[in-house]
C-alpha cells in the first residue's frame, strides 16, 4: 500500500500549450513574441511544403484524367508548383507579419499596463 503521508508527485507546468496537429506545422509559436528571421521562414516553409504536394497530385490526377501528353502534364504541372510556392508562400508571410504586429502590440499594451501599476510616469 502507499504512505497517505506523502504527497503525490507535483507535475511541472508544460512551458508550452498543446496546439493541434494543423497548429503545430502551421504555426507552432504563441504569438506572444515577435518571430525572428529563422522562425518566420520555418513556417512560410511549412505552409509551402503542407499544401505543395496536394496541389502537385491533384495537379496529375486532372491531367492523366484528361489524356493530356507527358509534355503538357509536366508543363501544367511545373505552372502549378510555382504558382502554389508563391500563394502559400505569400499567406505564410502573411501570417507571420500579422502575429508579429499583434506581438508587438500585445507587448506595448503589457508594458503600459506594468508602467500604470507602478504609478505612472513621475511614480507614486
Amino acid at each position: 500500500m502507499t504512505d497517505p503521508t506523502k504527497d503525490p508527485p507535483v507535475q511541472k507546468e508544460q512551458k508550452h500549450p498543446q496546439y493541434s496537429l494543423v497548429r503545430q506545422i502551421l504555426f507552432p509559436f504563441s504569438g506572444e513574441e515577435p518571430l525572428s528571421l529563422r522562425e518566420g521562414l520555418r513556417v512560410i516553409l511549412g505552409w509551402i511544403l503542407l499544401f505543395l504536394p496536394g496541389i502537385g497530385i491533384l495537379t496529375l490526377l486532372v491531367s492523366f484524367a484528361t489524356g493530356a501528353s507527358l509534355q503538357r502534364t509536366l508543363f501544367v504541372l511545373l505552372i502549378a508548383l510555382i504558382f502554389g510556392i508563391f500563394i502559400f508562400g505569400l499567406m505564410g508571410w502573411i501570417a507571420v507579419s500579422l502575429s508579429n504586429r499583434a506581438a508587438r502590440i500585445f507587448q506595448a499594451h503589457r508594458a503600459a499596463k506594468a508602467e500604470s501599476v507602478r504609478g505612472g510616469r513621475y511614480g507614486s
